[in-house]
């Protein structure tokens, strides 16, 4: 994402670098997909204003900055959109200053000028994000069927409103033949424009001096992103290959993205060279439509519940670990079990997220909104904890299912369906695995004992040896089957995941005996785990039966639950091989 290394300063008239007599005003906001940030460029002959926005606030704002600009010198205003999704404009639909074609000359290209003369609320994602607009009036359509018959020939353009502009479409030799449209308004500096499809057909990036705007382009293989309508892989790849060769070219030097702080251009090459490693991955991925931003936005809440209580799991383990090796005398490794999970960001992760799906809870409900927060959350979370030196300390079971959990996210807003890695495997065998795992302490006092010669060895041992705590150490346990030959199709990983989690639930809920039994009905194997629960209301603190069930369809079966008196009992159903 956009850190905020480039030169522009927000909120704040400045001068274009590049571009005589020509001053620019960011509006720069927040990452999210509410609204893009606007650009507002005053020259000598024309007020243009790049990607308007999503919000009326944020209309109102940049109307009263371009009534001062006209005060000083009535010019003709453009509005000038990266691409025709609403969160770029649809906040000046209201707005008279902004009033087409009388006012101001929205130019856009011509397959985004389309979709809004039509009012397409799909391709603009104004279906998706539950903010649907009537058809507009576009007044001037870039890059028009025909536009390479007449290139290289200037060609003059009048408007209602007494507005003129000057087009001469090219091709770039340099980027590998990226279409160019030289929009000079008056003998002021001229605007660049640039065909740059994948995330939306009509997608171009702008540039003016040293400037270029790049509109969505750093953000088209995001999860959640990569897969809107209109999306397409091939095209997207193209286009970012072409824009990279475009940097080459002397006199570049800042990048001002739809969303987020301007970049410098080493920043954006590596940042668009991520997003073309990404999108290259990203064949045969599903559309986000409706149905789909539903589905995510359900799992969402189910995964981001789990991910809280397993981050919380693993940080507690990990201040035991840290408070034992000070009271030993060991400040410098008690104090960087610190730096493997930063709680503080964390939480601030997980709150923010809570905060943000009670208020879309109360709010308008918009599936895809919760959807991608809690893609963006995961994200964050997957680059804040360290995951391997962590299996070496507390439970890899914790730390394993915490990956699992955000990678499956992950996979599944992307548009896949979430990965199941199916398998023939001998159950028996699996479950006593998994048991043994969950009951055995990960190094005995004779690992500990004989590895006193080497510091090295006998922290490690020490660490993993404080940091993990058997789920059934305590636990009174009993597996019953008459079918140890029994193999099954299932996916070893979340299947292990379903397990522990029954296991887990049943620990938590009082049970001190549980029992696994195996069987077999017809084609299915049927595994049943069972407590005597002994604690009143857990049904508060138990996993959702929802999330339980997503999981075990992921591991290649399905689960039922039923209480009688005092015993839960999970069954499984595995289809037999």
């Amino acid at each position: 994402m956009p850190g905020g290394s480039g030169a522009l300063n927000p909120l704040a008239w400045q001068p274009v670098p590049g571009a005589v007599s020509a001053r620019i005003f960011p509006l720069i906001r927040k990452i999210d997909n509410i609204s893009s940030n606007s650009y507002l460029i005053a020259t000598p002959d024309a007020i243009l204003l790049i990607d308007p926005g999503g919000l009326p606030e944020q209309a109102e704002q940049l109307a009263l900055l371009v009534g001062e600009c006209r005060q000083e010198s009535d010019r003709p205003v453009f509005v000038v959109l990266t691409h025709a999704h609403v969160d770029h404009f649809i906040g000046v639909l209201a707005i008279p200053a902004f009033a087409y074609p009388e006012t101001a000359v929205f130019a856009v290209h011509d397959l985004g000028g389309a979709v809004l003369e039509r009012g397409d609320a799909k391709m603009t994602q104004g279906e998706l994000l539950g903010r649907a607009h009537s058809p507009m009036k576009i007044g001037l359509h870039l890059f028009p069927p025909g536009w390479e018959e007449d290139a290289h020939i200037p060609v003059s353009r009048a408007f209602p409103d007494g507005a003129t502009v000057t087009i001469t479409y090219s091709r770039s030799d340099a980027a590998g033949g990226l279409p160019c449209a030289r929009v000079a308004f008056g003998n002021g500096p001229a605007l660049e424009v640039f065909h740059t499809p994948g995330h939306s057909p009509d997608s171009v990036c702008l540039r003016m001096g040293s400037l270029f705007f790049i509109g969505d382009l750093l953000f088209a293989a995001n999860p959640g992103v990569a897969g809107m309508c209109g999306w397409d892989q091939d095209a997207l790849i193209q286009s970012l290959g072409r824009v990279l060769a475009l940097f080459n070219e002397d006199g570049i030097t800042t990048v001002c993205p739809g969303h987020g702080r301007a970049v410098t251009v080493p920043d954006a090459v590596r940042m668009l060279s991520a997003v073309r490693t990404d999108a290259l991955a990203l064949s045969d991925i599903a559309e986000l439509n409706c149905e789909r931003a539903n589905h995510a936005a359900a799992f969402a809440v189910e995964c981001m519940e789990q991910v809280n209580q397993l981050f919380t799991i693993m940080a507690g383990r990990l201040y035991y670990v840290s408070y034992v090796l000070s009271e030993l005398g060991e400040p410098d490794t008690a104090e960087r079990m610190g730096t493997l999970i930063p709680a503080d960001t964390v939480d601030e992760l997980l709150e923010a997220f809570s905060a943000f799906a009670e208020e879309h809870h109360r709010g308008e409900h918009v599936p895809v909104n919760l959807a991608l927060k809690a893609g963006q959350v995961i994200g964050k979370l997957e680059r804040a904890f360290r995951k391997e030196e962590l299996t070496r300390i507390i439970d890899p079971t914790l730390v394993d299912r915490a990956g699992r959990l955000l990678s499956d996210y992950t996979v599944m807003l992307r548009g896949f369906s979430p990965p199941s890695e199916r398998s023939e495997s001998p159950l028996v065998p699996l479950i006593e695995a998994i048991v043994t795992g969950l009951s055995v302490p990960s190094c005995s006092d004779e690992d500990l004992l004989s590895s006193s010669d080497d510091d090295d060895a006998f922290m490690a041992i020490l660490l993993s040896r404080i940091g993990t705590r058997p789920l059934l150490e305590d636990i009174a346990f009993s597996f019953s089957t008459k079918e140890r030959s029994l193999s099954v199709s299932v996916d070893r990983d979340h299947f292990t995941d379903l397990v522990t989690y029954i296991l887990e639930d049943l620990v938590g809920t009082g049970s001190d005996r549980v029992a696994i039994a195996l069987g077999h009905k017809g084609q299915c194997a049927l595994l049943s785990i069972a407590g005597n629960c002994r604690i009143a209301g857990t049904e508060k603190t138990s996993p959702n039966r929802s999330f339980l069930g997503s999981l075990c369809e992921r591991a290649g079966g399905t689960l039922t639950c039923t209480e009688d008196g005092n015993t839960r009992e999970y069954t499984i159903a595995l289809g037999r091989v």
